[in-house]
């Protein structure tokens, strides 16, 4: 059966959305996706292993779905309002909220080193988590640059990378707070690093606050 098909199967959503539920429980009962298993999914579900298998290759691509994928695709890309750096913290919040609330977090710790080694895993991940946030923060970019309040040159793929990188350090390694202070020094650092120069170009136009 054909993924169009399947989605257009009410039956199917619905056991899609059972598995995914029951994912997300047991994740936030356990906190590691390490010991999440696809028949403890089974029975929390009520759906049988071999329909979880037709659908999800491994427990690793169940967590992601339940976690990032289902989570963070249904968000639109930051509304015009009139303000850059309102708009890039919009956009960072959204990230910094799914990182710092279970199972999440804990999730995505787990599946970092997944993600890095798995190509498939990786490449799901790319296409359909990395990608797409791109692609939600791409016309931000372009207003800003249009107010603007970015250089011409702005790079979204680099921006992007700019805004995820100190989540996921704080998240991997250092520990720090992933928290709604964060996001917006991090709209601000990007509003400064990427703001046009002056005629004399060594100016920068002031953090707004």
């Amino acid at each position: 059966m054909s993924n169009t098909s399947r989605r257009s199967d009410p039956r199917a959503e619905r056991s899609k959305e059972a598995i995914l539920d029951a994912t997300r429980e047991l994740l936030a009962e356990n906190g590691n996706v390490g010991s999440l298993t696809v028949e403890a999914v089974a029975a929390r579900s009520g759906v049988a292993k071999t329909t979880i298998y037709r659908r999800w290759r491994d427990k690793w691509g169940l967590a992601l779905d339940a976690v990032m994928i289902d989570m963070l695709l249904p968000f639109a890309e930051p509304m015009d309002v009139g303000d850059t750096r309102k708009e890039l913290a919009t956009f960072v919040q959204v990230a910094v909220k799914n990182l710092s609330t279970p199972p999440s977090g804990p999730a995505m710790q787990a599946l970092a080193s997944q993600i890095a080694t798995d190509p498939e895993l990786g490449r799901v991940y790319r296409e359909q988590v990395v990608e797409p946030r791109r692609e939600q923060l791409r016309p931000v970019i372009e207003r800003g640059i249009a107010r603007g309040d970015l250089r011409p040159d702005t790079d979204v793929r680099l921006v992007h990378e700019l805004v995820a990188g100190p989540l996921f350090y704080r998240l991997l390694f250092s520990g720090g707070p992933i928290d709604r202070k964060l996001g917006t020094r991090l709209a601000d650092a990007i509003l400064d690093g990427f703001a046009p120069s002056t005629i004399a170009g060594t100016a920068r136009r002031p953090r707004r606050r």
